[in-house]
């Protein structure tokens, strides 16, 4: 496409010079009516004309001047002394030298309103990819600090949790101490990768699963139901850990009143994390790692759709689109 447009710009010049004395010719019944080799001749010296006068433009309209309007207006002139000197040595071109002159002034202004047309058109154009530039790197450096971040409260009370089950002996304290190893594991393990397999995300999602079920115990009900045909596909990187600590963040949970998820997969292919709601009577800060970013994500990948959300008086729906 790139290329293709390359070309574009260079046969349009050509284009210019070669059909704009056509036209002149051509809507010239006189002209019309001379010897059919005279006419053409005629119509091939304008096009040499005209070609090198969009080159001289082009040049002198991207030299850095001061006063480059004038340069301009001195480069059309001098420009169009020599041809016009070249012309008067034919006798045929005498009786239209003045008609000349201002059809070629005129001709000047029309390559000069194109090239200003193109060259704006360019400017934008890269404006808007460096923006974009910008952006991507804002959310790239901002990703880059999301895989780095070690949450440390998660940490402390995960080991705090793992202390009290040895002291009280425990069964689990050893499948807990492999989860908390694989946990972390897994997350250095994904932390340069964009997206992940579906099930590369379950595994490290579960892993993260037991330990906070281990933390909470019945105040946290769990239920995972996705199609084995769909763990092949992709999702951006902790994803799911990002919606399920959403679900944490903003809601109470107890015994008596479990924080209820629901994790899914829709009939088009996509990933739905449900969750009862129960406000917390302190709302949390907002951290900057959480929907919203991850929607940004999506749109890195080019996705402008991955991130949906669907809320009622008693769920709170959270849907991501799988690659």
């Amino acid at each position: 496409m790139k290329k293709l447009k390359i070309n574009a710009e260079k046969l349009l010049p050509i284009a210019l010079a070669v059909f704009l004395p056509g036209l002149n010719l051509f809507s010239n019944s006189a002209l019309q009516e001379e010897y059919e080799l005279d006419f053409y001749k005629k119509w091939f010296y304008a096009t040499l004309v005209l070609y090198p006068l969009w080159l001289v433009l082009e040049w002198v309209s991207k030299m850095k001047f001061k006063y480059k309007f004038l340069l301009i207006i001195l480069s059309i002139i001098l420009f169009t002394a020599i041809i016009y000197f070249l012309l008067a040595l034919f006798e045929e071109w005498i009786a239209i030298r003045w008609v000349f002159i201002i059809k070629f002034f005129s001709a000047s202004m029309l390559f000069l309103v194109i090239q200003y047309a193109l060259q704006t058109q360019k400017n934008v154009t890269q404006l808007k990819i460096e923006k974009e530039q910008m952006q991507t790197e804002n959310y790239r450096a901002q990703l880059e600090s999301l895989r780095a971040k070690v949450d440390p409260h998660f940490l402390f009370n995960s080991l705090n949790t793992l202390r009290t089950m040895v002291r009280h002996n425990d069964a689990k304290s050893e499948q807990f101490i492999l989860s908390l190893s694989d946990f972390y594991r897994q997350t250095l393990k994904y932390n340069e990768a964009k997206v992940i397999k579906l099930l590369d995300e379950i595994k490290l999602l579960e892993s993260y699963l037991f330990l906070m079920k281990n933390r909470n115990g019945e105040a946290i009900s769990i239920t995972i139901d996705i199609q084995k045909e769909l763990y092949k596909m992709h999702i951006p990187t902790l994803a799911m850990q990002t919606v399920v600590e959403n679900c944490f963040k903003h809601n109470m949970m107890t015994s008596k009143a479990p924080l209820k998820i629901e994790i899914i997969n829709t009939a088009d292919d996509a990933i739905e994390v449900i969750n009862n709601i129960q406000p917390k009577l302190v709302k949390q800060p907002t951290s900057g790692y959480g929907l919203e970013f991850l929607k940004k994500r999506y749109e890195l990948l080019g996705i402008y759709d991955g991130v949906e959300i669907d809320q009622t008086e008693e769920e709170f729906t959270t849907r991501l689109k799988l690659i």
